[in-house]
């Protein structure tokens, strides 16, 4: 007997799309890691291939920084008061932030909340490996943050995410 499981049957059945939750495909189409006092592109990584922009790291580092820096401009007596997401139609793009280090992802607009719990775990990664090179930060890239984006090439990014069986 055998038990294949058929998305498209479910979806005509119920309208459940279910290729939005399947594990094997990102959520992330690329990941930003940025200095926050001079804006300096750290380190990304893509996983699409079908986005041609996000192939300029730099200046998509860069823009997505100053758009964090004019709102922070644009509301100057609200010190806790930061840019937390941009949302398009099929898109969104994410900020984290710790100590100089922001982390900006830009995803396919899956689960807000299973987004959120994986850029966090990542950026948290990535600050306690990195944390004194990211606070004396000095223009050079240390060389071990260039190599962390083998991890990040390697890692299943959905993986990071553990639903809690006590909710």
């Amino acid at each position: 007997m055998s038990y294949n499981w058929d998305n498209r049957s479910v979806e005509k059945t119920y309208g459940f799309k279910l290729e939005k939750i399947n594990s094997n495909e990102n959520r992330f189409y690329a990941l930003y890691f940025l200095d926050n006092l001079t804006g300096s592109l750290l380190l990304s990584n893509k996983y699409s291939n079908k986005t041609k922009f996000l192939s300029h790291g730099d200046l998509i580092s860069g823009f997505l920084n100053a758009l964090d820096q004019f709102i922070a401009e644009l509301k100057p007596d609200s010190i806790d008061d930061e840019i937390q997401e941009i949302n398009f139609k099929e898109t969104r793009i994410l900020y984290e932030r710790k100590g100089r280090l922001s982390v900006i992802a830009i995803t396919k607009k899956t689960n807000l909340q299973v987004e959120r719990v994986i850029l966090h775990q990542i950026m948290e990664d990535f600050y306690n490996k990195f944390e004194y090179s990211i606070n004396h930060f000095n223009g050079n890239i240390d060389p071990s943050i260039l190599l962390y984006k083998k991890r990040l090439e390697n890692m299943n990014l959905n993986s990071l995410f553990k639903f809690d069986i006590h909710l």
